[in-house]
């Protein structure tokens, strides 16, 4: 027999393991189809995706201080994709099952699911954060797309190229001078913590997922409007964010939140060579809390994302630090020193962008719906997922919840859509 292959773990794929006690570190995309799409040609192009890339097929070992993939050479169908039917809407039990998690030691750390109803289908595609971040997961996304279509349209996907290079996530920085790197050192997570009114903080429950649509003609003349004003989408949610979780909380004075920043922005060609997890945090901070109009906080947060775009370092604060202690201190350690770090973490954003459904087709047949959602939150904190499937956006939440906090997470992602539906009806721009 064989000697298994072994993958040394890298930077990216530790630090998300050592915060998994916060965090489920599995990533769900939610596609509707009108009608039916073929199981078999789906599982083939699920399997051509993982086949192609090591870590795919890859099983975590978290050691001490020797973490490293062990990669699968045998591994069944049934270990990366399940077909199920339902005779009602297919994105209902979608949602049940995009909040199971991948596990570290599964044997394939990407699987979909088919879930066929009378009318449309539902796919479900789970991912796990240890290997991609939110910019590789839609990457990954559209390459099982374009599997499907070779499939169909020639019989094979042998001819289908995933990147599968350097998994590094050190190539953020890698061109950096000592002296920026000096200046790196600090605790990646600033500004002020920014508490969520559980019903018990304590109390955990089911895994759920809760959302919100911000329809297509919304958004668009929201972001018009914005953007005559210097500000982007990212700005808008942002800023909606902020105004709603004041709304739920009645929180006065200061209040940050945290978005997550694609770090593959600092690489000499803009991408990483394989697979990765390169995410950074890029906090804002409104200092006298929400202002008056939506306007106002809009003008605010758009300075300050705009300084952050025009410094070269930004959203590096502590990797380099990070990253050399996930592979200095023992595992042991590492885990009862997150424990410090993720209990002070709170509101957080991440979005994808807006995501075309054209390069989504199967069979023929593009997504009339798509939904995003990132890992799973456990408390303190509270994550916003968005991406927009042609202009459309998803707000989720996903958490393990207690039936007592439904109310104020739903009233949250509700509340972003009212206040910019609110904004577009303000007279003043920005």
């Amino acid at each position: 027999m064989s000697k298994p292959n072994y993958l040394a773990a890298g930077a990216g794929e530790r630090m998300q393991y050592i915060a998994h006690k916060f965090n489920d570190t599995t990533i769900r995309f939610l596609l509707r189809y009108p009608g039916a799409l073929d199981p078999d040609i789906l599982c083939a192009a699920t399997a051509a995706v993982i086949g192609a890339v090591d870590v795919l097929h890859g099983s975590f070992q978290a050691g001490s201080q020797s973490a490293h993939w062990t990669v699968n050479s045998e591994y069944e169908p049934g270990e990366f994709f399940s077909l199920a039917f339902c005779d009602g809407d297919p994105m209902k039990p979608a949602q049940g099952v995009a909040v199971l998690p991948i596990g570290h030691t599964d044997k394939c750390q990407m699987q979909v699911t088919l879930i066929q109803g009378p009318e449309d289908c539902a796919v479900v595609v789970r991912i796990s954060h240890l290997v991609v971040d939110g910019g590789d997961g839609k990457y990954l996304l559209n390459k099982l797309a374009e599997s499907y279509r070779m499939i169909s349209q020639q019989g094979s996907a042998e001819a289908l190229k995933v990147k599968n290079g350097s998994r590094s996530a050190m190539r953020a920085y890698s061109e950096l001078g000592m002296g920026d790197m000096m200046n790196l050192i600090k605790m990646p997570f600033g500004g002020v913590k920014t508490d969520f009114p559980f019903a018990d903080a304590g109390a955990h429950g089911p895994r759920r997922m809760l959302r919100c649509t911000i329809p297509e003609k919304t958004l668009t003349a929201a972001r018009k409007k914005a953007k005559a004003g210097g500000a982007t989408v990212n700005d808008l949610l942002l800023t909606a964010c902020y105004r709603s979780y004041a709304a739920v909380t009645k929180r006065e004075g200061p209040m940050s939140v945290s978005a997550m920043m694609d770090l593959r922005v600092h690489c000499k060609d803009g991408t990483s060579e394989g697979l990765a997890n390169m995410s950074g945090v890029l906090t804002t901070t409104l200092e006298a809390g929400t202002g008056v109009s939506f306007a106002e906080d809009l003008s605010a947060i758009a300075a300050q994302t705009r300084a952050a775009k025009e410094n070269p370092l930004a959203g590096l604060d502590g990797i380099p630090m990070t990253h050399v202690a996930t592979k200095t201190v023992p595992m042991w350690l590492l885990l009862q020193v997150s424990d410090i770090v993720y209990s002070n973490m709170s509101l957080s954003l991440t979005n994808l962008g807006n995501i075309p459904c054209a390069s989504l087709e199967m069979g023929g047949r593009k997504p009339t719906e798509g939904v995003f959602v990132g890992p799973l939150k456990r408390k303190p904190s509270v994550q916003v997922g968005a991406a927009s499937f042609d202009g459309t956006a998803e707000l989720t939440v996903a958490g393990d919840f207690v039936t007592g906090d439904l109310s104020s997470i739903q009233a949250l992602l509700d509340g972003m859509k009212t206040e910019i539906e609110t904004y577009l009806e303000e007279t003043k721009c920005i």
